[in-house]
């Protein structure tokens, strides 16, 4: 996908009349080329998106770095929002590509002012919300004992997750929302989970 990407911006922009080379990309990938690579005397800046490994290696190579491990981003649905479209927004994120990209929506923060009205729009909206036991039986399946997702899972649809974890849901799912009490390891779903699962926090206020 990012040598169709490169090639693509390539084109582009030789055709916009930039010098040949404007564009490179790797045609063979391993972790010490991409070390060798960033520790070159030609790159200025680095941009890293990936696991810590290679987040260490951005920041360990002598220049200015931005590194951006896992995701696990949060939604704040602060009381003033317009809910239905905090929902939808919500939704479209972490259903788009069925949550693989770091930057989709892990969880939801609701404030207690307007929880009753965003658990009817996520559930009007394709949202289906798991029962305490239902959450159990998901995080086996869906958490490794590293406190990863389940390769087998991951981009994979709700409807796909629930039956693997032997859940019924209503048709038409796009995700599956698990209220939680708090974060870490007695959390198991509170990670980042790579598919159309959302941890889902009830909040009295912003602070």
């Amino acid at each position: 996908c990012i040598t169709l990407v490169a090639e693509t911006l390539d084109a582009a922009a030789r055709a916009a009349g930039a010098p040949d080379g404007a564009v490179n990309w790797m045609t063979q990938v391993s972790l010490d080329a991409t070390q060798e690579l960033m520790k070159h005397r030609d790159v200025a800046v680095i941009l890293a998106t990936g696991g810590m490994g290679l987040v260490r290696a951005a920041y360990s190579a002598g220049k200015p770095a931005y590194g951006v491990g896992p995701g696990n981003a949060p939604c704040f649905i602060e009381r003033t929002a317009d809910v239905a479209k905090a929902a939808r927004d919500i939704l479209a994120g972490k259903t788009f590509d069925n949550g693989v990209l770091c930057s989709s929506p892990n969880s939801v923060v609701v404030e207690t002012a307007v929880a009753d009205q965003a658990r009817r729009e996520f559930t009007a909206q394709g949202g289906h919300f798991l029962s305490p036991a239902e959450a159990e039986r998901l995080a086996a399946v869906l958490i490794t004992p590293q406190r990863l997702p389940n390769p087998k899972l991951v981009g994979k649809s709700a409807a796909h997750i629930a039956a693997a974890a032997g859940l019924t849901v209503p048709e038409g799912t796009r995700a599956l929302i698990v209220p939680l009490a708090g974060v870490g390891r007695d959390y198991p779903l509170s990670i980042e989970k790579l598919c159309p699962v959302l941890s889902y926090y009830v909040v009295n206020d912003w602070q």
